[in-house]
């Protein structure tokens, strides 16, 4: 008698020996905060269509940074400087900033926000939107979802509204976590070819410290490491191209070198 081929092959039972199990308390916190990020998500649709998100978004965002910024003074002393160099109210922006910890978009956020009480638009990778609760979380501190790894065209033109409004956008130009330090990956382009289209400057972010308090792989925070974020000021050697066709990839490149050289001058090691 001939056996089924799956069988023949052991292909069914070596998948189910290979599937990992899933943790049953992951499980259990998974069916719990999946109705709870469900009602806050539906919640900021509701203030965003009732048009409320300055009456009710956006001091619960001021409210989070206060909360953020306390919370990193008397763990980490924190520091912040060059809040001159955000743009005022009306006048938009792409922020570039340096890649190194799962904490960072935390202190991105209020390195920007605390003294200019401007609101940062965070482009975050799309996994954090899929994870409940944390969701609903950075959704309601304005970030809004990219794609890795690819040309994601909504995440793009989302970006490109934002600032053709007047808004800030913040980007992490190496599109990963980096090795710390002065260790930074190859940027992307396309924060250069955003603020071209735009015609807006690109401000440097640089901070320090992060790697030293959640470093890449990380279970627990390190508490006694130095924390600084710094701001530079706005970089204008694209302005060259605006109104014209995008330029080559070669020359995007060299903008954002040129970023990322003025972010390893922010940072203090």
């Amino acid at each position: 008698m001939q056996m089924p081929d799956t069988d023949r092959s052991g292909g069914d039972t070596l998948a189910a020996k290979e599937k990992p199990k899933e943790n049953p308390i992951m499980k259990f916190l998974s069916t719990i905060l999946k109705p709870v990020d469900s009602m806050f998500d539906g919640l900021l649709k509701m203030v965003e269509k009732a048009g409320m998100t300055k009456q009710i978004q956006y001091p619960h965002y001021l409210n989070q940074d206060a909360f953020w910024w306390t919370v990193s003074q008397q763990l980490f002393s924190f520091e912040i400087h060059g809040s001159e160099n955000v743009p005022p109210e009306g006048q938009a922006a792409v922020f570039c900033v340096n890649h190194q910890s799962m904490f960072d978009p935390l202190i991105y956020g209020v390195t920007v926000t605390h003294y200019s009480r401007r609101i940062l638009h965070i482009m975050a990778k799309q996994e954090l939107f899929d994870t409940p609760f944390i969701n609903a979380y950075i959704r309601w501190i304005y970030a809004f979802p990219v794609h890795r790894g690819e040309h994601d065209e909504a995440a793009y033109q989302t970006a490109l509204d934002l600032l053709k409004k007047g808004e800030l956008v913040g980007m992490y130009p190496e599109g990963t976590l980096n090795g710390g330090g002065y260790n930074f990956l190859v940027p992307r382009t396309g924060a250069a070819r955003m603020a071209i289209e735009a015609q807006v400057p690109i401000i440097p972010v640089g901070l320090t410290g992060p790697d030293k308090i959640f470093p890449k792989g990380a279970t627990v925070p390190n508490l006694n490491a130095r924390l600084i974020g710094k701001i530079g000021e706005p970089i204008h050697v694209h302005d060259k191209f605006f109104g014209k066709p995008v330029p080559s990839h070669e020359e995007l490149m060299k903008i954002m070198t040129h970023v990322m050289d003025k972010i390893k001058g922010l940072l203090e090691y």
